[in-house]
């Protein structure tokens, strides 16, 4: 266990660092929602170094995460370079599903169970790779308020945790605790107001990190469940702006006036943050909750579904 204890304090002592020396070297950007400039706008690194400990110190006991832990820093390490010099929009999806793709040649045979209605092998279990991909840049398509993404991320591993301790498989149940543990270090200098944005670097990095273990223990489908509210909000802006584009090509959805959000009628988009404000105006920490809370229903309803399949004795 101390691994996870490594993970969480190795990435807030790195993040006292990186902090100031984003501060110092540039790399900012503006908080929309506050109206200050010059906030460190890279902090997902600290969860990169903090999973980096969890996980190589877990690889000699658990060789899986030795896999997870390269694929989630090479998306990671994607995320990090669009923060400093941009990439295209179809660049942050090819890598992520090439490295998908490397994952499976690695693992041999990709398994997709589903909940109540069991196992799945070959072409049909090829599909869980997708995961990858789609979770990455489904959790980069939603970090819109300080603290989210860390917290989100903390809730929806905990939640496969339970899952994946309800089959006896205790590797994963490790991983995922060191990616909660390097997300909550994320956590303490992104809760609001924060000190760092998370950047494309925490976003990728995390999305590909729970999603990779996800792929290599067979928690696709949970993931997806827990994580509802990311796909749903991907799905939803991919098809109302008409295919995949990069968030400086879309009209935002929403405007911050006099410290609060609210929908931007005149944008075709829609997200989820629009679907919250879309009765009234929210701040910004409003809006924090209500996402929060959603991640938070649809985690504890995913952990809650495992128990009961294994009350049941239903394919879990």
């Amino acid at each position: 266990m101390w691994q996870i204890a490594l993970a969480f304090f190795g990435g807030v002592a790195f993040g006292w660092w990186w902090v100031k020396y984003q501060r110092a070297a540039g790399i900012t950007s503006r908080d929309v929602y506050k109206g200050i400039d010059g906030v460190p706008k890279a902090g997902g690194l600290m969860a990169v170094v903090g999973a980096a400990l969890g996980y190589l110190a877990l690889a000699p006991q658990i060789p899986e995460a030795l896999l997870v832990f390269i694929a989630a820093l090479i998306i990671g390490m994607l995320g990090l370079w669009d923060d400093l010099r941009g990439v295209s929009e179809y660049v942050r999806v090819f890598v992520p599903l090439l490295v998908a793709l490397v994952v499976a040649r690695a693992l041999g045979e990709v398994r997709l169970t589903l909940p109540l209605v069991g196992l799945f092998y070959g072409a049909t279990g090829w599909f869980s790779v997708l995961a990858i991909p789609v979770v990455t840049n489904a959790f980069n398509m939603l970090d819109p308020v300080n603290g989210f993404l860390p917290m989100a991320n903390v809730a929806v591993a905990l939640a496969l945790a339970a899952v994946a301790y309800v089959r006896g498989d205790l590797g994963a149940v490790m991983l995922l605790l060191v990616h909660a543990a390097a997300a909550a270090a994320l956590y303490v200098y992104n809760r609001y107001p924060a000190k760092t944005f998370n950047g494309n670097v925490g976003s990728y990095f995390l999305g590909a990190s729970i999603s990779t273990v996800a792929v290599v223990y067979d928690l696709v489908a949970y993931l997806v469940l827990a994580a509802l509210p990311f796909i749903t909000n991907g799905v939803l802006i991919i098809f109302s702006s008409g295919g995949i584009k990069g968030r400086e090509k879309i009209q935002r959805p929403t405007r911050v006036e006099g410290g609060v959000v609210q929908q931007d009628c005149s944008s075709p988009i829609v997200s989820l943050v629009r679907l919250a404000v879309s009765e009234r105006a929210m701040s910004e920490y409003e809006i924090f909750k209500a996402l929060t809370l959603a991640v938070l229903t649809t985690s504890l309803l995913t952990a809650a579904l495992a128990f009961m399949l294994r009350a049941y004795s239903l394919p879990v």
